[in-house]
């Protein structure tokens, strides 16, 4: 190879085009063939680069309208929590959930509502809502462990006794809750007088190795005096 050839400006693929009729596609310095192709090819290659353009384009579009979507619906939600009035600040969830129905805010929304009903000792209500929420939610979202326990919570406080040992037992089979969801069981076997089955389930929970020492202590002080 001589030094012209080894030159970047060398064009090593020359056609017989003269320079009057030469184009961009020329210019290149594409092989014969590769040129051949895209002439041949060229509506398709166009109308595909242009299908390309669009999905790009709504693709876009489209990332930046959720973002907008939940950075708005955040704030709504936000500035509705803080309300410190009872009423506005229901209005106010209820209208981030009317606006954002199928954003994370909306979620949040309607547990801060029911969490309202339970401040509000409206327990049967509050125990409703809750369980609308729990059939909308996949037992691996890390949201249904706390909605189990609200809702535990909930039917615990309206005195609906077998449906709060249900929630806490299913609580308890969930890593990071055992402790809770069995803490549960133990207090509903109180309030109905099953005192052998809460002495029971209060042993259980000594032997459970994520019970914290401050909380081993109030198990054992509870059991002395069970």
């Amino acid at each position: 190879m001589t030094e012209e050839q080894k030159s970047p400006f060398f064009k090593l693929h020359v056609e017989e085009v003269t320079q009057a009729k030469r184009t961009l596609l020329d210019e290149l310095n594409l092989p014969p063939k590769v040129t051949q192709f895209i002439r041949d090819n060229a509506k398709i290659l166009q109308n595909s680069l242009v299908a390309l353009l669009v999905l790009v384009c709504a693709w876009t579009f489209y990332d930046y309208y959720t973002g907008k979507q939940r950075n708005d619906s955040t704030a709504m939600l936000a500035q509705a929590i803080a309300s410190p009035d009872p009423a506005a600040r229901a209005n106010e969830l209820n209208k981030v959930i009317a606006e954002y129905p199928r954003s994370g805010a909306a979620v949040w929304g309607k547990i801060a509502l029911a969490h309202d009903l339970m401040d509000n000792k409206e327990y049967g209500k509050a125990k409703e809502a809750i369980a609308v929420l729990l059939d909308s939610v996949d037992k691996k979202d890390p949201l249904y462990s706390l909605l189990l326990l609200d809702i535990a919570q909930a039917c615990e406080l309206a005195e609906d006794y077998a449906n709060a040992l249900n929630h806490y037992a299913a609580l308890r089979e969930i890593a990071g809750f055992t402790v809770l969801g069995s803490l549960g069981e133990a207090r509903i076997y109180e309030l109905t007088n099953e005192n052998g089955k809460a002495r029971e389930t209060y042993e259980k929970i000594k032997t459970l190795p994520d019970l914290n020492p401050t909380m081993l202590e109030w198990v054992e002080a509870k059991l002395a005096g069970m």
